[in-house]
């Protein structure tokens, strides 16, 4: 007997999120505001990594590391390497993490984007010889922070989307 079903999975759910954050970042914000705000294509990243990482590939994050390096007229590649990295580590995390309480994927949340300010603070120290905008560290506690809202958000999209695990 063919089933058919009522519910469609929408697979393109995660790319237009990723493709949002990607419209957050480059909205404009006072100098002093964006210092606190947080790379939101990398939470999205994350999220998409932790709550499927079957299907997030690290190609799409280093396709969206250098969307973000274009946009943002950085080098070509630090983006791309660092979301690739981060991607990479959030798959390998992802069974263990995703049974922690939502704080401390928080933590773990932040400890990622961490990691990817030093990656960006190397190719900055290697290309430029500075260690580049150390406002950066602003926004890892402020994007852990805020991990909680973003999960939240995009937990109810990836469930309106019909996409499990």
């Amino acid at each position: 007997m063919i089933s058919v079903s009522t519910t469609q999975r929408r697979t393109w759910v995660p790319f237009v999120t990723v493709f949002l954050a990607l419209v957050l970042l480059v909205l404009p914000a006072q100098e002093l505001i964006r210092g606190f705000l947080p790379d939101w294509v990398s939470l999205a990243l994350i999220y998409w990594a932790l709550a499927l990482p079957t299907r997030m590939r690290v190609s799409f994050a280093w396709l969206a590391g250098l969307a973000v390096d274009l946009v943002t007229l950085g080098i070509p590649g630090a983006h791309a390497l660092s979301k690739a990295v981060l991607v990479y580590l959030a798959r390998m995390l992802a069974l263990r993490v995703r049974t922690y309480p939502l704080w401390q994927q928080g933590v773990v949340v932040m400890l990622l984007l961490g990691l990817e300010v030093v990656l960006l603070a190397i190719v900055d120290l290697v290309t430029a010889g500075g260690l580049g905008e150390l406002h950066r560290w602003t926004a890892v506690i402020v994007g852990g922070l805020a991990w909680p809202l973003v999960y939240t958000a995009l937990r109810r999209s990836r469930h309106l989307a019909n996409l499990s695990h």
